[in-house]
């Protein structure tokens, strides 16, 4: 999951409606790491998720979009 833009890399973005939900969250960052930190701390303080299970990960990093 790699892209550039005019000689830059591409940020990673999550948006949690694309996941199911009707939340307006979104989570940038410059890695699918440093994104699936944020999507897990949003997750446990807004959507009461107690942790990630290896099919969720790969469910939400399959709607991660490069911007």
């Amino acid at each position: 999951m790699t892209g550039f833009k005019g000689g830059e890399e591409l940020a990673k973005t999550f948006y949690c409606k694309d996941f199911g939900g009707s939340c307006n969250w979104k989570g940038r960052a410059e890695t699918v790491e440093e994104l699936l930190k944020k999507i897990s701390k949003h997750g446990a303080i807004k959507h009461n998720m107690k942790g990630m299970t290896e099919v969720m990960k790969s469910k939400i990093i399959s709607v991660i979009r490069e911007q």
